[in-house]
């Protein structure tokens, strides 16, 4: 069962055709043509736990990306070998094999990334059809990250959805730089602060009530504070013992007399 039922649909007519709105960051990325991959249709999305007595391992790769079960080709899984997933291909120990993927289980064969199933989908539409598209409900920053971690680059995506994604990743690195330089003014406009005698006093005092560990004088206190403290339950503990009371009530009752 197809995956992407839609993998044989023209998706040229999304592209933009005209390069002059481009700015010079996707016209110095080469395009790459789109390469349908030769057994893309094979890869198989998981429903149900009886499908996986099915699944030949010699031949396919079982992956499960935050609990959802697909299977693809080795061959698929090949014709991108610097890809996250081709990099499972030359694995032959545990050790290996920890190093791509968050878990693995040994008696399934099961690889297991602990990621987004939703961003999955850009990466199944990419080992369809050779090209990424960002997905309309998927944030641009988002997807970045994600195509970082599978290590897709950015050649094999559309220039619409490059324009796109690189538009809302220099928004978000220039807030940045603003936020900072109005840091930097804030700091520069704050008045030094001079530390007088007074205010160093204050300092220590506050670290010895509040640090036991600030120097010998927090230790001190620390321990006084200790001392009073459990002489004033204990005297709190005697007070309530009946004899010491009828003796109080004696002693009270001989003033009044």
């Amino acid at each position: 069962m197809p995956i992407i039922s839609n993998a044989n649909h023209d998706f040229s007519n999304l592209s933009v055709s005209d390069d002059s709105s481009l700015d010079h960051i996707f016209t110095e990325i080469p395009e790459t043509e789109t390469i349908k991959g030769e057994y893309y249709q094979r890869a198989q999305f998981i429903r149900r736990p009886e499908d996986l007595i099915s699944v030949d391992h010699g031949l396919q790769a079982l992956i499960n990306v935050g609990g959802n079960r697909y299977t693809f080709p080795w061959s698929t899984l090949e014709q991108f070998p610097l890809t996250r997933l081709g990099r499972l291909k030359p694995c032959s120990s545990p050790e290996e094999i920890a190093r791509v993927c968050d878990d693995y289980d040994e008696a399934c064969r099961e690889f297991f990334f602990d990621r987004s199933p939703s961003a999955f989908r850009v990466i199944l539409n990419f080992l369809a059809a050779g090209k990424l598209r960002m997905l309309r409900e998927m944030c641009a920053l988002s997807l970045h990250e994600e195509l970082n971690y599978w290590g897709v680059e950015m050649t094999y995506m559309e220039r619409c959805c490059k324009r796109k994604m690189y538009t809302r990743i220099e928004e978000v690195a220039e807030l940045e730089r603003r936020e900072e330089e109005r840091r930097q003014r804030n700091m520069q406009l704050r008045p030094p602060v001079v530390e007088t005698r007074y205010h160093k006093f204050m300092n220590d005092l506050r670290d010895m009530v509040e640090n036991p560990q600030s120097g010998l004088p927090g230790k001190i206190f620390a321990c006084l504070s200790v001392v009073m403290v459990a002489v004033t339950v204990i005297s709190l503990c005697i007070s309530t013992m009946p004899d010491l009371r009828e003796e109080e009530n004696r002693v009270s009752a001989s003033k009044i007399s």
